[in-house]
């Protein structure tokens, strides 16, 4: 293969990204489906796997392992019949190490999709392939390790003329474990290290804040395409390739570990920035925020550009919205939302526009609109085939929430459904999602609880759905963070419908109504379950209504005691509860405070956090749970380096 055909091949396959970003699903994998190329393979397989991952379909996932697989044959396939002469400054054929190595990284996070054991075991031995590959790589890419490349902070900062980025401290980068993942570079001076990570992730994850341009570090930079796509590709590989290993779930790290892996989730998001700042994929979540303010005004800029370039593009469409939710202005959130999912806007990349919905609903759920909310759950067992009655479920707690005979009507047939939703949906790996454990939990749950009150004489109970008190989608939004930026408006109706449960709480919040319920059938909730996960709710919206001493009372109360254990499915209670007092921690501290006020509220927030993964066990959703922990850790570690 010639230099100028490889370069050729690489500018073609380059435009099916442009249609991938514009939202032309169809165009971009007609496009680099009709090319021949590694390039053209993998960037179809990359297609594919986007699809998988932002869908979570069956059949998209094992199309997107087959492309993958096909693309790592054909990379293999161009470094046999490689020329000796290099197109680049980087050895012959680095392009093709680099898009072989992103093929298998790729191909075992589509496993890992499943959720299950045997997909996670898949992956690890997909990483295990890859381990020389991107050890080889990295070390040749980046002798000197990642300090001084740009990243999304440092392009943002530059694009915005910001006066105060001049002033700014460069954070050292970390280098690659010579233990593990990587190999140490020999001219990389001993690492004193605290890489920085921050906003944007999750799928490729970046560094919030790290080294400007213009370091004392040597940079390699790259000249034309074909070095951009290695640089650049070397970046995304080998971040996704040790953030995957810190993602995997405890019990198969423990495994990972006999074999001696450990991950650098560190330097992996400190790479993946560095891979942002080329061409890639930004998408949102976080928790509590180190250096908010910044971090949120560096997304906006980099939006802005994406806007600018793909205005029709989903992706940049959600994350608009994310942030205007984080700027708490939800109901911007929620008309720009609308205003992406309206007519004048055709639907090219129905699973980018299945985000859209599953967004728009929890935006509309939080803010009370609770009708619409339970549409457009609806709507989205009409856009895949994830798990309908995850959404069936959301949407009967919605119609439930409106209190009236239609709304409970409507709740009480969709909840009907369930049993055959849950029979009919295909179990990936062999086992139940996550979420539909816990569902068939929480009616088990209801039944019994029905039937107690049946046998001590509660009149009217029909159907289970008539003791349900704790709102079964305000329940699950928990875990997606859903109630810890609204408005202080907005949460206190909450609070209200909460506290409105009997038995009344012994809090004196500045909430509580002067008027108790009261009623001769007996109290609402006379579980240590319904109790816990009251307190629970009350513990997150008191902080979201910045009333903290408040906040913690209840969330102290939410952790279940051993002289009143909670059932089985209601074990989540526990680390949730210690994770949102860690957060609590973190928002407590006054913006202005002190070094040692700081490090204190750190300290606290670490130790709560330990407790949380400590209780993680086999409770539902752990998974998503552990990942948030994760998360919010390093933005502790992010915090200590700015106060260091």
């Amino acid at each position: 293969m010639s230099t100028t055909t490889s370069h050729q091949e690489f500018e073609d396959a380059s435009r099916g990204f442009d249609w991938l970003f514009g939202d032309d699903i169809e165009k971009a994998k007609e496009v680099l489906g009709a090319g021949t190329s590694p390039f053209h393979h993998l960037g179809l397989g990359t297609v594919i796997f986007l699809q998988a991952a932002l869908g979570l379909e069956h059949g998209i996932m094992a199309d997107a392992a087959k492309v993958l697989a096909q693309a790592e044959t054909k990379t293999k396939e161009a470094l046999r019949n490689q020329p000796r002469k290099s197109a680049t400054k980087y050895p012959a054929g680095m392009e093709y190490e680099v898009l072989q190595a992103d093929a298998v990284i790729l191909l075992g996070l589509t496993q890992a999709l499943s959720e299950s054991y045997s997909g996670y075991l898949k992956c690890l031995y997909s990483l295990n392939s890859a381990h020389g590959s991107f050890t080889k790589i990295y070390k040749r890419v980046f002798p000197n390790g990642l300090e001084g490349y740009p990243t999304v902070a440092s392009l943002a900062s530059t694009s915005s003329s910001l006066a105060a980025s001049a002033n700014s401290t460069p954070i050292p980068s970390r280098p690659a474990s010579s233990v593990n993942l990587a190999v140490t570079p020999a001219t990389t001076s001993s690492a004193s290290s605290t890489s920085s990570r921050g906003f944007f992730s999750r799928l490729t994850g970046s560094s919030a804040a790290s080294s400007a341009s213009g370091a004392s570090t040597p940079v390699i930079e790259p000249d034309g395409a074909l070095e951009e796509l290695i640089v650049y590709g070397a970046a995304f590989g080998f971040g996704l390739f040790n953030l995957v290993f810190s993602m995997l779930p405890a019990g198969v790290r423990r495994v990972v570990g006999i074999f001696g892996f450990h991950s650098d989730r560190k330097l992996a998001l400190q790479a993946l920035s560095v891979a942002a700042a080329g061409k890639g994929i930004k998408l949102l979540m976080a928790g509590y925020l180190a250096n908010e303010g910044e971090l949120l005004r560096q997304l906006g800029v980099m939006l802005d550009s994406l806007e600018a370039r793909y205005p029709h593009g989903s992706l940049w469409l959600l994350n608009r919205a994310k942030l205007q939710r984080y700027n708490n202005d939800p109901d911007a959130a929620i008309a720009t939302l609308q205003r992406g999912l309206g007519s004048s806007r055709p639907v090219k990349f129905v699973q980018a526009d299945a985000l859209l919905v599953f967004e728009l609903s929890w935006d509309l759920l939080v803010q009370r609109r609770y009708e619409e909310s339970a549409e457009t759950w609806l709507r989205m067992t009409k856009l895949n085939t994830w798990s309908h009655a995850t959404y069936t479920y959301l949407a009967a707690g919605c119609y439930l929430a409106l209190g009236t005979p239609e709304g409970t009507t409507k709740a009480k047939a969709l909840l009907d459904t369930l049993p055959s939703l849950l029979a009919s949906n295909r179990k990936m790996g062999g086992k139940d999602l996550p979420t539909e454990v816990f569902i068939q939990r929480r009616v088990s749950f209801w039944k019994t609880k029905s039937e107690r009150w049946t046998n001590e004489g509660r009149k009217g109970i029909t159907h289970y759905i008539d003791c349900v008190r704790v709102n079964p989608a305000e329940e699950l939004a928990i875990f997606w963070n859903t109630h810890g930026r609204i408005p202080k408006s907005t949460a206190i109706a909450h609070i209200h419908d909460f506290l409105a449960l009997t038995p009344p709480v012994d809090v004196d919040t500045p909430f509580k109504s002067e008027e108790e319920k009261e009623s001769a059938e007996g109290v609402d909730l006379d579980t240590p379950d319904e109790i816990c996960s009251r307190n629970l709710l009350l513990g997150i919206t008191h902080r979201a209504a910045q009333s903290y001493t408040h906040s913690r009372t209840f969330l102290l109360a939410a952790i279940p005691s051993s002289t009143q254990p909670v059932s089985d499915g209601s074990k989540w209670l526990t680390s949730m509860a210690y994770f949102e007092l860690a957060v609590l921690d973190m928002v407590e501290a006054p913006s202005d405070a002190d070094k040692e006020r700081w490090e204190h509220a750190i300290e606290e927030a670490g130790k709560h956090l330990d407790k949380a993964t400590a209780n993680l066990g086999d409770a539902d959703l752990s998974s998503r749970l552990e990942s948030r922990i994760a998360m919010l850790r390093d933005e502790l570690e992010l915090k200590k380096s700015m106060l260091a």
